[in-house]
């Protein structure tokens, strides 16, 4: 069993990560990840996160079901991208560790000027039918290898510049069908051993927490303001994560 510490701080870290999915409808593997991964690895960090992170998106595929509309990418998307999670879960455990946080550094460096950026050009229905596939298969292999598929799949899915409902409905789909699909693999590579799994389960609450505050902190301060402060907390966490990697890991 993990110590007392690792679960307060999984539970912090997933609360306020279900608080920011609150607010926006994405978040939580973006803030629990990085951080966790400081304290027990990257792939124990995943692991922890896995179960929490398909209960949040399962509760806001529901919460949003209504808003599903068939435009032609979300099911090869999904399906191309479930075969990478898996893809890349099975790889997690044979990349050296240092690697991966510095695979994740960059990803979360990248995530940051995307949002920055805020690319204002959208992608017609055509081209995400066509691109659905590889981008699909590219962000499953992200998830798979780090537990954050956010600056491949997100990046996709905003630029068809849906309803905010539509795309949270499409956002929680993917997390949830590549973390359904993680789940399984990363049990078979024995990450969800020396009481991973348990610290995943009992920090449930933390979520449902979260997602609670965050619903209610919608309604109190400014979204743009809380956003910055996480990207300010993602961009110290890169930082560490390429510190950690360069003294060894």
């Amino acid at each position: 069993m993990m110590s007392a510490g690792i679960l307060g701080a999984a539970f912090l870290l997933l609360a306020i990560g279900g608080a920011l999915k609150g607010i926006v409808g994405i978040g939580l593997p973006m803030v629990a990840i990085p951080g966790l991964a400081l304290l027990v690895g990257l792939p124990k960090a995943l692991a922890i996160v896995a179960v929490p992170v398909a209960a949040a998106n399962l509760v806001q595929v529901w919460q949003f079901r209504h808003a599903f509309a068939d435009r032609g990418a979300l099911l090869p998307f999904i399906l191309a991208g479930g075969a990478g999670t898996a893809v890349g879960t099975s790889l997690l455990v044979s990349i050296p560790e240092a690697l991966l946080e510095i695979g994740l550094a960059a990803i979360l460096i990248i995530y940051i000027v995307l949002r920055l950026a805020a690319p204002t050009l959208a992608m017609q229905p055509q081209a995400a039918r066509r691109l659905a596939l590889p981008v699909g298969l590219a962000a499953g292999l992200l998830h798979g290898l780090t537990g954050i598929s956010g600056p491949i799949g997100i990046t996709f899915f905003h630029a068809q510049r849906p309803t905010r409902p539509l795309f949270v409905f499409s956002t929680g789909v993917m997390f949830f069908v590549f973390a359904a699909v993680q789940i399984p693999v990363l049990g078979v590579t024995g990450l969800f051993a020396e009481g991973v799994l348990a610290t995943g389960l009992l920090t449930l609450p933390a979520v449902a927490i979260g997602l609670w505050g965050g619903n209610v902190l919608a309604r109190r301060i400014p979204i743009r303001l809380f956003d910055n402060l996480v990207l300010a907390v993602l961009g110290w966490t890169a930082l560490a994560l390429l510190w950690r990697a360069y003294q060894g890991g």
